[in-house]
């Protein structure tokens, strides 16, 4: 039986990042890499979410939502080498790991709005590492 938690995803606040109109989904890595990397290596870092990969269902929710832009790193928790307990400090250095080594197989922006909330999430998914 495959563990419920065999894919993570970790969703962290990217309050300074901006996307611009067009950007096309197979450049969003290599656009927002060094944004990751530099967020991953503060310890200020807002960590959203650290867990089963969300359902993104908070569209027009605004209590769901926050007014800004996330970045959404998927990835199999055997890739990462932490559990699902670890410390911040873990977490970020796993997943930075995976960030300046790895390439996703799937990018894209998702975009999720409320009556006051506008969420961007930018997600990077490193299906198969």
């Amino acid at each position: 039986m495959e563990n419920e938690f065999s894919k993570v995803s970790l969703t962290i606040e990217a309050p300074h990042v901006r996307i611009q109109n067009g950007l096309d989904n197979d450049i969003l890595f290599s656009h927002f890499k060094l944004d990751v990397i530099e967020l991953l290596n503060q310890d200020a870092t807002v960590i959203n979410h650290f867990g089963s990969i969300p359902d993104n269902g908070a569209d027009g929710i605004d209590d769901l939502l926050i007014d800004g832009t996330l970045f959404r790193l998927d990835v199999s928790l055997d890739s990462l080498g932490i559990s699902l307990d670890a410390d911040h400090l873990a977490v970020n250095e796993a997943f930075l790991f995976i960030v300046k080594n790895m390439k996703p197989v799937y990018s894209a922006v998702l975009h999720e709005q409320g009556e006051y909330k506008n969420q961007k999430t930018i997600v990077f998914d490193f299906e198969g590492l």
